[in-house]
């Protein structure tokens, strides 16, 4: 089987999810490569769904609470860049402070912190 290499990339965030759920599951905290994993797994299933820019923005903060992760995870990740396919083509989605505060879903300004 040949993979191109966006392919391989979503193959490898896939499987460091799947590794992610299971840490979750056996009720342990998530790491920060765990954290992103999730996210972006979230993302790219919402996007592959043939949701559109706010599902993938809305999906990607529902993936993971600040009390899932270790003390200091949220500080080691300040924001998540991640390019999906959408309908429309591929946009990047940048989320600033995934495990804070969702932004207005009128204004989409993000409350102060």
């Amino acid at each position: 089987m040949h993979l191109t290499p966006l392919e391989e990339d979503r193959l490898a965030i896939f499987s460091a999810a799947e590794l992610a759920r299971r840490v979750r599951a056996a009720g342990a905290l998530l790491s920060a490569p765990e954290t992103v994993a999730l996210v972006c797994d979230a993302m790219l299933m919402q996007a592959r769904l043939g949701g559109g820019y706010a599902d993938c923005v809305a999906a990607g903060r529902a993936a993971v609470r600040e009390a899932d992760v270790i003390d200091g995870v949220r500080d080691l990740v300040p924001e998540i860049r991640l390019e999906v396919l959408l309908e429309e083509g591929t946009r990047l989605i940048v989320l600033v402070d995934p495990l804070g505060p969702a932004p207005d879903p009128v204004t989409g300004v993000e409350p102060p912190a």
